[in-house]
């Protein structure tokens, strides 16, 4: 099973990577779990693998993998007030875990990686 690369992207109210730590921070079980949205399902990757988390130009930490959804899930803002409602694919992940940065520049949707826990 392979690890996953994705992007946070830079905007709204996840420009600031202070204000993305915090939340990260709070995904440490799997009640508190960090989505990313997705077309396609990693086929080589699954529940129990990592996904290293990629903002403002560095890795910063990683999440373990904890499935695969179409369930749709209601995301916070930073605010903790202002619901989303994501649906469609998305990568369910659980247990922020930082990282020293790694230099590694952004994209859009996912990749698989080399990078261990």
């Amino acid at each position: 099973m392979k690890n996953v690369l994705t992007t946070i992207p830079q905007k709204g109210d996840l420009r600031r990577w202070a204000d993305v730590e915090k939340i990260l921070q709070a995904c440490d079980s799997e009640e508190d779990f960090w989505t990313f949205s997705c077309r396609h399902f990693p086929k080589e990757s699954g529940p129990g693998a990592l996904c290293f988390i990629i903002h403002s130009g560095y890795v910063r930490g990683y999440f373990t993998v904890l499935e695969f959804s179409e369930e749709p899930v209601y995301r916070s803002s930073t605010n903790q007030h202002d619901e989303e409602l994501i649906e469609g694919k998305k990568v369910k992940l659980a247990i922020w875990r930082p990282i020293q940065p790694i230099a590694q520049i952004g994209f859009q949707g996912w990749r698989y990686t080399e990078l261990q826990g």
